[in-house]
């Protein structure tokens, strides 16, 4: 099986070039799949048709519950280590080569291609719609118009472009979370960093038609850090705009008042992180896209993580998933697929912390799923990758944990591991656990001086 997947080992574009950009709207479900990947599988076999995913729970799935593995009967097909890794260089991107450089004990266990990603239907038919409507400012990378609950751009021509089908990638109107994030030193060792989150979705609030109705809002989000005691009772409140700079509000109990977060954005440190990740480094990239050039430098087959149940298990602490140098690797299932590969480029005269970076999209889910990211010489300074799971009973792709890896320093972060705490709700604006005045500066304050 290894031989065929090291013949299939090809850049699939070099430039702008692919499917998408010789497709219309007519395309969408039918050669290309309705979110605008290609439907068919690759010439080798090692990657198979899209089927239409996960859209209906597997038996055995309880609501609150555990995601029951699907494919959880599938033997490995052989794992790449050390001692092989040049066989499979060209389907790796550079922070996964980097990581087989750096720790001898690495390895990456692949096993077969699931295209489980699955939206529902009501998103599938905004996503058509989007075609030649969604339009961004050419200046600063904005969106400044779209049929809101689809994706805005399924054939996309230009980086920006995808970048922004991740941003508004589908993930449920309203969501209700309970995390933990772990900053791994050298040791393997952490202090667990508990955090709730509840976001609700303006942009798939099925109420708001048309663009306007959005009042320049794509989502409303609030979080609260719960553990370690130097962090409990910090709270940040944001509204992320579709153009122009976010809104968002921080509560410090030491000072028990709210006041505006203005850093709460682009390279300024993340919160709690110890100086290991930029806060649009969170989930993978977020904010504006408006200090970079993004070039579309086309597809490519590489190995991600994905169909990762085992990973978001409940049977399995935080403390089990974090070992030391990487996460788990028993754990993690790695699948070939095809990504949009998108280049940033700091623009002349900004200032930015992370002047290089190179996305990796999966084409059926439009999530970030790695990142590499250099320094101002020019060499790989940190690496990010998602371990992604379809939440079939939303249906959505959907992260249960993201790793940063900084190599100056050999130490990681895993972020977004819900592990150790209740299940996220997905459904959280039908029940009751995402409503629009928990989105207020008052309702902020009320729940940092109760």
């Amino acid at each position: 099986m290894s031989k065929r997947y090291f013949a299939a080992a090809t850049l699939l574009a070099c430039a702008v070039a692919g499917s998408a950009l010789a497709s219309d709207a007519s395309d969408l479900g039918g050669k290309l799949t309705p979110v605008g990947a290609e439907r068919a599988g690759n010439a080798a076999g090692t990657i198979p048709a899209w089927d239409g995913g996960i859209t209906t729970p597997p038996a055995g799935y309880k609501p609150g519950g555990d995601y029951v593995d699907p494919y959880a009967g599938d033997a490995k097909l052989f794992s790449i280590e050390k001692s092989n890794v040049d066989q499979y260089k060209d389907q790796l991107t550079a922070g996964q080569r980097m990581l087989f450089a750096r720790y001898p004990e690495y390895r990456m266990d692949v096993y077969p291609t699931r295209r489980s990603c699955a939206l529902p239907a009501s998103n599938y038919e905004k996503t058509k719609q989007n075609v030649g409507v969604a339009k961004l400012d050419p200046a600063s990378s904005d969106l400044v118009n779209a049929v809101p609950g689809g994706l805005p751009f399924p054939l996309p021509q230009s980086g920006a472009e995808a970048m922004w089908n991740h941003r508004l990638a589908f993930e449920g109107v309203g969501r209700n979370v309970a995390g933990t994030s772990a900053v791994v030193d050298e040791s393997g060792n952490f202090v667990p960093q508990k955090w709730e989150e509840v976001r609700l979705s303006t942009y798939y609030n099925p109420a708001n038609t048309t663009f306007d109705a959005l009042n320049n809002v794509q989502l409303k989000y609030f979080t609260i850090y719960t553990e370690p005691a130097r962090l409990a009772g910090e709270e940040y409140l944001v509204h992320e705009t579709l153009n122009g700079e976010r809104n968002a509000w921080i509560y410090t109990p030491g000072l028990r008042r709210v006041r505006r977060a203005p850093t709460l954005a682009y390279d300024n440190p993340s919160s709690g992180y110890e100086g290991l990740a930029t806060n649009d480094q969170l989930y993978m990239f977020n904010g504006r896209l408006d200090r970079y050039d993004w070039k579309l430098l086309g597809k490519q087959e590489v190995f991600i993580p994905y169909n990762n149940y085992a990973f978001a298990s409940s049977a399995h602490r935080v403390r089990d998933l974090t070992k030391k140098n990487f996460p788990n690797r028993d754990l993690v299932r790695y699948e070939l697929h095809r990504v949009w590969v998108v280049e940033a480029n700091l623009k002349p005269g900004i200032r930015h912390l992370l002047p290089r970076r190179v996305f990796y999209i999966d084409e059926d889910s439009w999530r970030v799923v790695a990142t590499d990211i250099y320094d101002s010489q020019g060499a790989l300074w940190r690496y990010q990758e998602e371990t992604t799971v379809n939440a079939y009973d939303v249906p959505t792709c959907f992260s249960f944990g993201q790793t940063f890896y900084d190599f100056q320093v050999g130490r990681y972060i895993l972020d977004l591991a819900y592990n150790d705490d209740r299940r996220p709700d997905f459904h959280a604006e039908a029940t009751g656990g995402a409503t629009d005045d928990m989105f207020t500066i008052g309702y902020l304050r009320k729940r940092g001086t109760r």
